[in-house]
């Protein structure tokens, strides 16, 4: 009976959950002994996960020059001298004119919310605004103290601002650097992780990794170049029907469109807000504009540039964003997609890879069945 027992799978199961839980809570009583690490990832994980993205968006140029016959440590020294422009562009002239229209903002903000809480005192004749039922809200808005509470909250920041300088200066300086080197070295990431795992499964290791390094790759520089499109279309078309803060809106547009489908939305709404006080005419100029720029971006960007790589549904991406935004928040809305589209390559891939060695086992069995029975005739026969 207890060798029965010993053998049964209930008993494995059993005794492999037990050593799980045992496991756990050994781990959870000595989790002082992991503070390093956690300490060690918090300060790293930043400047490599920013490297990382940096690498995937620029790796491609470097590909498409080492084509051209362009040895590889002269398409990077040409890389990074066209990054070293852009940088020097934008912090000389994209920073400047941001920081001066935030700066605008802020001044503008009490006359803004006067001229919102304007905007609803005339629509409050409407029946659709009498259903919303929102005088109660609307009464608790004040100008001067959103102007009071945004400088206050500004003052009592500075110490935790200061105290971060130094790590944003850490990250400044370790992402440049991190990111040369996987420029530099990333080629070889396959083949060292391919050494680590027995020659027998090599392939299907070194696949399932170049299959992760595609997939990320074509959303990361996919997802960048659809950014720059729609912040820079945005903010030509708010340059175009004078929107005095058209950088401010179309950076915040272009940053948004990370999140797939409700982009547009949320970035449509900042500059609905700060255009109450520009008349009826401004405000339909921002909603064409961003229209079109989506139309253009849904039906030609996306589809040629993400939704090809990705082959995800419509359905399964809003069910995605919908649990990622409630478990994980904005950052788990922005990663849910990527994250999924890796997760849901490498499961198909070895999935494919087993039922092909289920496949190939039953074509052996029946020739390996057949071979001794073979044997056993020509035994019988002498």
């Amino acid at each position: 009976m207890f060798e029965r027992l010993r053998q049964s799978k209930l008993m494995f199961w059993s005794v492999e959950i037990l050593i799980l839980v045992l496991i756990i809570a050994g781990l959870s009583s000595v989790t002082f002994i992991f503070q390093p690490v956690a300490t060690f990832f918090s300060i790293w994980l930043i400047p490599l996960v920013s490297a990382l993205f940096l690498y995937y968006m620029f790796n491609p140029f470097v590909k498409m020059m080492e084509r051209m016959k362009v040895p590889r440590g002269l398409a990077l020294a040409i890389l990074m001298l066209v990054l070293a422009g852009l940088v020097y562009l934008i912090v000389v002239w994209a920073v400047p004119a941001m920081l001066r229209q935030v700066a605008r903002l802020v001044l503008a903000l009490p006359t803004l919310v006067k001229d919102f809480q304007t905007v609803l005192a005339k629509a409050s004749h409407y029946s659709w605004y009498q259903a919303l039922d929102l005088d109660d809200a609307i009464s608790h808005i004040n100008a001067s103290k959103i102007t009071a509470s945004i400088l206050k909250s500004t003052s009592a920041g500075l110490p935790d601002f200061l105290g971060s300088a130094v790590g944003t200066f850490f990250s400044v300086i370790t992402v440049p650097i991190i990111f040369f080197y996987m420029l530099k070295d990333g080629h070889r990431f396959v083949p060292a992780v391919q050494r680590l795992f027995p020659t027998s499964i090599n392939d299907e290791v070194g696949e399932v990794f170049r299959r992760l390094n595609d997939t990320l790759a074509h959303y990361i520089a996919g997802q960048a170049l659809e950014c720059i499109f729609v912040g820079v279309m945005t903010g030509l078309g708010y340059w175009i029907i004078g929107q005095p803060y058209a950088l401010l809106l179309a950076i915040i547009a272009g940053v948004v469109t990370m999140i797939p489908y409700l982009g547009p939305y949320i970035g449509i709404i900042p500059a609905l807000l700060v255009s109450v006080n520009m008349g009826w005419g401004q405000m339909f100029g921002i909603v064409a504009v961003v229209i079109v720029v989506h139309v253009v971006d849904g039906n030609f960007i996306y589809p040629n540039i993400i939704g090809r790589s990705l082959d995800i549904h419509p359905v399964t991406i809003i069910i995605l964003l919908l649990l990622a935004s409630h478990l994980y928040g904005l950052l788990g809305t922005i990663l849910s997609i990527p994250v999924y589209a890796v997760a849901k390559n490498v499961v198909v891939y070895l999935w494919q890879v087993l039922q092909l060695r289920r496949r190939e086992k039953m074509v052996q069995e029946p020739s390996s069945t057949s071979g001794l029975g073979a044997s056993k005739e020509e035994k019988e026969h002498k």
